[in-house]
């Protein structure tokens, strides 16, 4: 699942442009006086270092960060490319980088500390702790706020919001883009990825403790955790290796914006290291910096009102499996940079992933998927690019609407051109580039430029519509086709 400070739309769109830029991979920087290779099975540094290669290269990206914990042990840390590429600086892993969503998680456990406290109540409304806040908004409670399952739309998907403008906002001005606006759905009865619902949760944080949300988070959670490189985004303020962010053009690398830290607040503004974001793990879940009933509220599941459960908990996390192993995770995307935190508790496997581009032919996501096979014993998935057959790409042609589960456009088209299927963001006819597909057998799909992104679906028979299942950002997602192909 996607953190992202982007929609869904915008950051495929921006992996159509052509990547006709290569990145000149640096040798790989590791802490070798910290880490212990000596856990590693034999050969294993070496294919995570062409996993990370490769995939720098087909990306591109101008700088990662990976750390690995394998069994208590740091088994691999390594910076690759970039930080700064006007001045040729080199990512190691104590590079800083803003870290987008993976904030909502820090978020999503602020807000229980202060449940377990007794200081706020997961069935009060957003209105009970923001007197000023008005309707819808105000109704809504707060554990739809944190599972995203609110119905509030989505302030970074909004056509007016001044996504790519360099200015300030105030917290009002933020909350006035989505507050007022007419739900998508009555709170409970679907699930929609939404940064608006962690941004009350954010307020809500700095009403009840009566500290700015920069401050708490610091305070009860990065100083105690020894996050001693993380931060609330700050671009006045010195920070040693901070990397820079870029965003491809068409004449190759660009600098990202600078955004205003208001902007994704506590849906997105903390910048961390791979290194303290392994310490992020330890402090929540294996030290006593955290009580295990607030690891018990940050873990559980609500269900949709028609008793579906959600794989977003109440602490902001995606939990769900992963080739049969539990994962616990959350991407983050942001302004020039992306990241990924996945954590496998049965196989005590932690993988963080830190980049300084955003919108690239895929995200972190994919990388850490591919390496966390290698841990896991599992063999990576051959790509195929088989000749799709006519009356089956007939067959799925069309839109489809995804529910009760949302992540981006409700609706998605799938066209069927050339011997070809492709995936339309939005629908059909909403424009913009489409998303080649291969056909891999047996009525599965994966995306040409992110082979971790998997299509499945099953065809209707009988005039009945096709149905799909998507595997994106962490989640599976359903969809229905909205008209049943004539094709027989």
């Amino acid at each position: 699942m996607h953190d992202a400070m982007t929609p869904t739309t915008r950051r495929w769109r921006q992996a159509m442009v052509p990547l006709l830029f290569s990145v000149a991979l640096i040798g790989p920087r590791a802490l070798h006086a910290q880490v212990d290779t000596t856990a590693l099975p034999a050969g294993m540094e070496a294919r995570v270092d062409a996993i990370i290669a490769e995939r720098m290269q087909a990306a591109p990206f101008p700088g990662l960060a990976i750390a690995v914990e394998h069994k208590g042990k740091l088994v691999y840390a390594k910076g690759f490319g970039k930080a700064d590429l006007e001045q040729d600086v080199p990512v190691t892993p104590e590079t800083v980088f803003p870290i987008g969503s993976i904030t909502k998680s820090f978020t999503g456990l602020a807000l229980a500390q202060l449940v377990e406290q007794g200081k706020v109540s997961l069935d009060e409304t957003a209105g009970h702790y923001l007197p000023d806040l008005p309707e819808p908004a105000r109704s809504v409670k707060v554990r739809n706020l944190l599972n995203h399952t609110g119905g509030l739309v989505n302030y970074t998907d909004l056509p007016e919001f001044p996504y790519h403008e360099r200015r300030s906002f105030t917290r009002e001005q933020m909350v006035g883009y989505f507050a007022s606006k007419p739900l998508m759905f009555t709170p409970g009865t679907q699930w929609s990825y939404s940064n608006s619902g962690t941004y009350l949760v954010g307020l809500i944080i700095e009403k009840v403790s009566g500290e700015s949300y920069d401050a708490y988070v610091t305070k009860h959670i990065i100083e105690p955790f020894g996050m001693s490189k993380s931060l609330y985004t700050d671009w006045t303020r010195l920070v040693p290796n901070r990397a820079h962010g870029y965003k491809m053009g068409k004449d190759g690398w660009q600098n990202a914006l600078q955004y205003d830290p208001t902007v994704p607040f506590a849906a997105g503004a903390i910048m961390s290291t791979v290194g303290d974001l392994l310490k992020y793990r330890r402090g929540v879940f294996a030290s006593d910096k955290t009580s295990q009933k607030v690891r018990d509220i940050i873990l559980t599941h609500d269900k949709l009102s028609d008793g579906t459960s959600i794989l977003y908990t109440l602490g902001c996390l995606v939990e769900n499996r992963f080739e049969g192993h539990r994962k616990i995770a959350h991407a983050g995307d942001i302004y020039g940079f992306s990241a990924y935190y996945a954590y496998y508790p049965e196989d005590e496997l932690v993988i963080t992933i830190t980049t300084n581009n955003q919108g690239g032919a895929f995200a972190p996501l994919n990388i850490e998927q591919k390496i966390a096979r290698e841990f896991l014993g599992i063999a990576q998935p051959v790509v195929a690019a088989l000749p799709v057959p006519d009356k089956l790409g007939r067959q799925l042609g069309g839109d489809y609407r995804f529910a009760p589960y949302r992540f981006g456009p409700e609706v998605h088209g799938f066209t069927f051109k050339d011997g070809a299927l492709h995936l339309n963001f939005g629908g059909v006819n909403a424009g913009g580039p489409a998303l080649p597909l291969l056909y891999q057998g047996n009525n599965q799909f994966v995306s040409a430029i992110d082979d971790e992104h998997r299509i499945t679906f099953k065809p209707g028979r009988n005039g009945k519509a096709a149905t799909l299942t998507m595997d994106y950002y962490g989640g599976t997602f359903s969809a229905r086709q909205l008209t049943p192909s004539a094709v027989r």
